[in-house]
């Protein structure tokens, strides 16, 4: 990489941590913190080798992403279809099958621009935070969500926790978006541990009073086993401190789709004044 190449690296701070949380013995959660790659895995509760198949589908990640330096999304690509064969792997003999969510932010450039690809598959988040504005980018793969999208309601409600889309299972196909990286914009990546025990308020209004990435993790996880901490807890937060665009033009998603066969992404656009 040249000086020049260097010097366009946007500063990025950040922080991870995981904990198994207050109920749970095994840690099934699995995470990347690592430029230009920020990833949660969640192993699939209930199944066995959850833990083995979150950890399988993050070290794909961490071989084929070259640390250091911004990526593309044809190597993204190939990091997330093998991370689709290593769970299968770790799933294949087993009784009970094993798989995980996957959710994260990866920096790429497109076109000459850089961006974060932002991934998901399952119901781990991706959020975007900005000011003091908290806007959830990625969309849950459960059927809780499905049926809110119809119109559900109250206790006819499906369980939370029952996905329709995972690594390891029928259907593992990841949603995509790119976004642009804006300076003095922050990026949280979670596991449903935090999500399921800490509201969307809360989590915002820490994530704007919290401070540096590191007291912000360790404060989300916190608040998530006060909470009861019934599930495993992983949280990344993401600053970008120099380097990005101004952010005060807010992205609307519209519906352009990257030219790859792996990845399908849908390109948030600004409205220009």
């Amino acid at each position: 990489m040249t000086l020049a190449d260097t010097a366009r690296e946007p500063r990025l701070d950040y922080a991870m941590r995981t904990d198994a949380g207050r109920k749970r013995e095994v840690n099934e959660d699995a995470a990347l913190a690592a430029f230009p790659c920020f990833l949660v895995a969640d192993g699939m509760g209930g199944h066995e080798a959850g833990d083995l198949a979150s950890r399988a589908a993050i070290a794909e990640f961490e071989r084929r992403i070259r640390p250091g330096v911004r990526s593309t999304v044809a190597e993204v690509g190939a990091a997330l279809e093998a991370a689709r064969v290593a769970v299968e792997a770790v799933a294949a003999g087993r009784e009970r099958g094993a798989g995980c969510t996957l959710a994260g932010a990866v920096l790429v450039e497109e076109d000459g621009e850089l961006l974060w690809l932002i991934l998901n598959v399952g119901d781990s988040r991706v959020y975007l935070h900005r000011g003091a504005e908290l806007q959830q980018v990625t969309i849950d793969h459960s059927l809780q969500n499905e049926a809110l999208a119809e119109g559900g309601a109250g206790e006819a409600l499906p369980s939370r926790n029952i996905i329709t889309r995972a690594l390891g299972a029928a259907d593992s196909t990841a949603d995509t978006w790119m976004l642009p990286v804006e300076t003095g914009s922050r990026l949280l990546i979670c596991s449903d541990g935090l999500t399921t025990e800490v509201a969307d308020e809360e989590i915002r209004a820490t994530l704007t009073m919290g401070g540096r990435p590191e007291a912000v993790v360790d404060e989300l996880v916190n608040r998530a086993n006060r909470a009861g901490g019934r599930d495993n807890v992983t949280v990344v937060v993401v600053d970008t401190a120099a380097g990005g665009t101004a952010w005060h033009i807010a992205p609307e998603r519209g519906g352009e789709t990257l030219d790859d066969d792996t990845v399908t992404a849908t390109v948030p656009r600004r409205r220009r004044t």
